[in-house]
């Protein structure tokens, strides 16, 4: 009876052992297939210290549940510069220091014995010489549409704002200002978008790397950022692109190379000093 009763509780455990294994490979593959991998956008000089952020999240789960304990590498503008684990939340971080100045882009790998389940994530670090001078871009002249309205109530995520298609030509012509002269910083004046989401849709749309700054919905929001820029060392604010008046006046009133593309049938006075032009063919002919 011992005997029998011994063997039965070695089956069982047996039994329990292959179930535990099942689970394991079956969590693995639900890893490989449903989950995804963000990369954040970074900002610093060269020579300066940054910390590098990923984090991997099942997207099919309420709320984006962050997986944790999951080993992760980090890739600089071609090259390994280090492994991290996800925390609690899903976050990986990894300090790095530049010694490139420029757009690198970073790529995060899930470290995982089969490459053809490989992970991965991209985003861009911006390792930029504070003496470049940069332009600011309202996101409402690169896209087609602004959409702020809530989300369906079966949504669990509110996106806060949503961009539309990009504006024709729009991404072209920037390149080619960030290729050659300037650095970009990207600004949410409606207050309601997120980091990532703009990030995402930039690349997404072929526009050039760039910062991104949301702004609250304020009279003095972007004379504000104006004075963050110079507390952070960005001095060399040159210009910007924009819709609205608002942005022209505070710009004009910086001294700064101002380019307005407004809507059709606008009907904003517009300050004297700013260039005013119907489509972006005449854009760079101006800063």
């Amino acid at each position: 009876m011992n005997r029998r009763r011994n063997c039965f509780s070695w089956l069982e455990t047996m039994r329990q052992t292959f179930g535990l294994l099942a689970g394991l490979i079956i969590l693995s593959g639900s890893l490989a297939f449903g989950a995804e991998l963000a990369v954040t956008d970074g900002l610093t000089s060269p020579g300066k210290r940054i910390q590098l952020q990923a984090r991997l999240t099942n997207p099919d789960a309420e709320g984006e549940i962050g997986i944790p304990d999951q080993a992760v590498e980090f890739f600089v503008h071609g090259r390994t510069v280090g492994q991290a684990n996800t925390d609690a939340h899903g976050w990986a971080r990894l300090d790095f220091v530049p010694s490139m100045r420029g757009n690198l882009s970073i790529v995060v790998k899930v470290i995982t014995q089969s490459k053809v389940d490989a992970i991965e994530g991209k985003g861009v670090l911006l390792s930029w010489e504070r003496r470049r001078p940069i332009l600011l871009i309202d996101l409402a002249v690169v896209a087609e549409e602004l959409v702020t309205e809530a989300p369906p109530p079966e949504l669990y995520l509110d996106p806060g704002m949503s961009l539309g298609e990009a504006h024709p030509a729009a991404a072209a012509e920037l390149g080619k200002l960030a290729e050659f002269y300037y650095n970009l910083v990207y600004l949410d004046l409606t207050g309601r978008g997120r980091i990532e989401s703009i990030q995402t849709w930039l690349r997404d749309h072929q526009f050039p790397p760039g910062m991104v700054r949301i702004l609250p919905q304020t009279a003095t929001a972007l004379t504000d950022l104006l004075h963050d820029l110079k507390a952070e060392g960005w001095e060399k604010v040159s210009g910007g692109i924009g819709r609205t008046a608002g942005f022209a006046e505070v710009l004009v009133q910086n001294r700064l190379q101002t380019v307005i593309l407004p809507p059709p049938n606008i009907q904003e006075h517009f300050p004297r000093r700013a260039i005013i032009l119907n489509d972006w063919s005449r854009v760079r002919r101006y800063l």
